[in-house]
């Protein structure tokens, strides 16, 4: 009978043999590239050719406005509206929606000449009162916004942003002579709720003081959040006993037994038309045909315009914006010479908070700090080449959310411009990548442990993954959407998985395109 111990030396050499005696795979010493697999839906709808238009998603409802088809000839002022295909039965369908103003309404202009400033609402028809000129500040144009209209006129190059149920729409050229626009910072806003336009210009400065706004422009970025939105109201009274507090206001309310109705609703106040948000936009071609690089926040609710810290880098046009966990990202442009990248902008915002120990609320959004800059990672031996998108313009760069993390989405754009600059078409990107946003525990914690155990880490946080695009529908195998640039994106939150749409923009040969698409992730 075999002895415990020569068992246990035959089991010893029988595990030491399995490395030798498995086969040994021929492993690649290339560098592995990192994707994300994502699938184009084309959406079914008549062609409308369009670029340097802007695209809104809002409730699973897309809108398209402004843009060219013939090159420095707007096409006209119409929102056209999508609703898009949000489950497989369903079909998309579109129609236009001339501009107007809301009904029985004469505009902003008009009516605040014969208003005082306290009688303006924050709806939108709320111009700068009649002797009361909002002073411009580094443009030649003329100053105040009384000579404007009600509804926003054609335009291309403008930049647009979505807060609650509007969007909201700054910049542009058109006009005679395809100028930028000037409009003395005028914000123009669509409510997609009544489909009518109105507006939102600078508060007057105090006595002595000079309203600030930026410049007209044109090919700029913008983006928005929905802070402040809190804000600080007029104590109400404190009931005197627990009956009262629990009942409530007898006279406004009435009793059990003969309540009195409509009250509630008769004070019910609409926090859209008393306005939330700030309102972001950046860099752009000037009426002076010089790039910029300036930032600037618009605080809805004090329709005051107020600039941030200058990104680093040179003035750029083209370039792309995106706000998410209380951050703005920036990727891209072009500077007149060459297209930018390799490099992730970012700026921490905060939140400045109002509290006299009686109501608190929130008061603006603000820049917290200075840029900060991303670069691509070293290689090392625990780390993999980090692979970064190509510098480009005209793009779009959207936050999404995929697999618990969050991203940006960068989509397309011009990668190498013409000899003519933008005036022209140069060479397109068909590609899409995503940037892992990092977050600070992400370096403390896994990296620190791939390092104590003697393990490559194989995490991607701040770091771009290429996208591997497939057709939604298998028996559709080569309907991808091609190369463009001068496009317009939106998050699509109505979805079962993390989806974005883009509609138009140019492709090869100067070409005006007319196809939308809807991208999913995951």
């Amino acid at each position: 009978m075999e002895t415990f111990q020569s068992l246990k030396r035959r089991t010893t050499d029988l595990l030491q043999s399995i490395p030798q005696s498995l086969p040994q795979p021929a492993i690649s010493t290339k560098p592995t590239i990192p994707t994300l697999r994502g699938t184009w839906e084309k959406v079914e709808l008549p062609p409308l050719p369009r670029s340097s238009h802007t695209v809104d998603v809002v409730a699973g409802t897309a809108y398209i406005f402004g843009g060219e088809f013939n090159p420095r000839k707007p096409v006209n002022n119409d929102v056209h509206v999508i609703n898009l295909p949000l489950s497989l039965s369903a079909s998309a369908d579109s129609y236009p929606v001339k501009a107007s103003p809301p009904q029985g309404q004469n505009g902003g202009a008009s009516a605040a000449k014969e208003k005082g400033l306290t009688e303006v609402p924050l709806s939108g028809e709320d111009a700068t009162p009649e002797g009361e000129l909002v002073e411009q500040v580094g443009s030649s144009g003329p100053a105040g916004a009384s000579n404007l209209g009600d509804v926003p006129p054609a335009r291309v190059g403008h930049a647009s942003a979505v807060i609650g149920s509007r969007i909201f729409v700054f910049g542009g050229r058109g006009g005679p002579d395809m100028s930028p626009l000037e409009e003395s910072g005028r914000v123009w806003v669509f409510d997609t709720r009544t489909h009518t336009w109105t507006f939102l210009d600078p508060a007057p400065a105090a006595a002595g003081a000079v309203a600030r706004f930026p410049s007209s422009r044109s090919y700029h970025a913008a983006a928005a959040v929905d802070r402040p939105r809190h804000f600080a109201h007029a104590r109400q009274a404190k009931s005197e006993t627990w009956h009262d507090w629990a009942m409530g206001d007898s006279a406004k309310v009435g009793i059990p037994q003969a309540p009195i109705v409509g009250n509630v609703a008769a004070t019910a106040v609409d926090e859209e038309d008393e306005g939330y948000g700030t309102f972001f936009v950046h860099a752009g071609c000037l009426a002076d045909g010089e790039r910029t690089n300036d930032i600037w926040a618009f605080n809805v609710r004090s329709r005051v315009w107020s600039e941030l810290p200058t990104p680093p880098g040179p003035a750029r046009g083209g370039t792309s914006i995106c706000v998410t966990k209380g951050k703005i990202f920036r990727f891209g442009g072009f500077d007149g010479k060459e297209e930018l990248g390799g490099q992730v902008d970012v700026l921490h915002l905060a939140s400045d908070q109002f509290n006299d120990f009686i109501s608190t609320g929130e008061v603006s959004v603000t820049a917290r700090g200075d840029w900060e800059t991303l670069t691509p990672i070293p290689q090392t031996d625990s780390l993999d080449p980090d692979l970064w998108p190509a510098p480009r313009s005209v793009s779009s760069l959207l936050p999404v959310h995929v697999h618990g993390r969050d991203y940006l989405l960068l989509l397309m754009g011009e990668g190498t411009p013409s000899s003519d600059g933008h005036n022209a078409a140069g060479n397109f990107l068909a590609d899409a990548w995503v940037y892992n946003i990092p977050t600070p525990r992400d370096g403390s914690i896994k990296h620190t442990v791939f390092n104590a155990i003697g393990r490559k880490s194989t995490a991607r946080e701040g770091r771009w993954t290429q996208i591997t695009a497939e057709p939604y529908d298998d028996d559709v195998t080569d309907e991808l959407p091609s190369a463009r640039g001068w496009i317009s994106a939106s998050v699509v939150d109505e979805l079962e998985e993390p989806a974005v749409f883009l509609w138009g923009g140019v492709g090869d040969g100067n070409v005006r395109l007319g196809d939308g698409w809807i991208l999913r992730l995951g």
